[in-house]
């Protein structure tokens, strides 16, 4: 799950620095990325449960924690208590 990227991702965007509080729930819910699109979850603060709904697998991501996200894996991520993170998205670069 902490795999690094692929060589040849371009950078995307970046979220804001989200909280417990502000983590949209939209993440919290079952969501796949698309084909060719990448992402690095960086727990910057506290933890996260991060669930790879592919694997059945849950995971406790600390920080300074990262997790690398598959293009169509279906996963989500829960509360741990207090938390500060960032998603930094990446695609494959077009021809």
């Amino acid at each position: 799950m902490t795999d690094p990227l692929p060589d040849g991702l371009v950078p995307s965007h970046s979220s804001p620095i989200f909280t417990q509080d502000t983590l949209p729930d939209a993440l919290q819910r079952e969501h796949a990325l698309a084909a060719g699109h990448w992402v690095m979850l960086n727990v910057l603060d506290g933890s996260l449960r991060f669930v790879n709904l592919e694997t059945g697998e849950t995971r406790k991501i600390s920080a300074p924690d990262r997790v690398t996200i598959h293009p169509q894996a279906r996963h989500r991520v829960a509360v741990d208590g207090p938390v500060r993170c960032r998603i930094d998205f990446f695609r494959e670069a077009r021809a």
